[in-house]
């Protein structure tokens, strides 16, 4: 019963010192919306997006995309409770709403292989799902950055995701202490052609 009622408090605590997420028009993030994520600053390039690299016959790594002009793909983000709107310091998930037909059987949801090859970096296509690892926090005013936890019961062991630029020039999403992706979220308006949205 202590347990119980120690969890909730800290619950409680987390929901009222956390600043609600905002969207580039102002707007409240919502549990569940999709959005574009962009960078926060202008000429830093475009949003993010997939593509293949090394061995992948698929695209299955979030890089960010070069052309200032693309927004990217848009992705859902959510949180287990049943809550409407998205606060800083919470775990999220974040999947794409659309991948290439060779993924499409595995979870589009964002992830870390135990065994990526630079400093960690986000991919989709995992046989099973991981929630609640990534988080949102405020960078500055006009800005928020992206955090991966691998274990979501400690805040300590959250880590910021930043762009590394790899050999084959992909600007891929990674784990990078100290050097964070500044972003904002743009929110997406749906199409019914989900082939017109962009894979790098």
């Amino acid at each position: 019963m202590k347990t119980a009622i120690l969890a909730l408090s800290f619950f409680l605590f987390a929901f009222a010192t956390a600043d609600t997420v905002l969207d580039t028009d102002g707007n409240r993030l919502l549990n569940g919306g999709i959005y574009y994520i962009l960078p926060a600053f202008r000429g830093m390039g475009g949003g993010l997006a997939l593509t293949r690299v090394g061995r992948e016959t698929c695209p299955r790594t979030v890089v960010q995309s070069f052309s200032e002009l693309s927004n990217g793909l848009p992705v859902r983000i959510s949180t287990p409770p049943r809550i409407a709107i998205i606060r800083t310091g919470w775990n999220v998930d974040i999947e794409f709403i659309t991948v290439p037909a060779c993924t499409s059987k595995y979870s589009s949801a964002w992830h870390i292989p135990e065994d990526s090859d630079l400093e960690g970096s986000v991919k989709i296509g995992a046989e099973e799902r991981f929630q609640g690892k990534f988080r949102i926090e405020k960078a500055s005013e006009d800005a928020y950055k992206l955090m991966y936890c691998p274990s979501s019961s400690s805040d300590e062991s959250c880590r910021d995701l930043g762009i590394a630029i790899d050999e084959e020039r992909n600007r891929r999403l990674v784990v990078k202490d100290g050097n964070p992706f500044l972003v904002r979220f743009k929110k997406a308006t749906p199409i019914q052609d989900p082939e017109k949205w962009s894979i790098v």
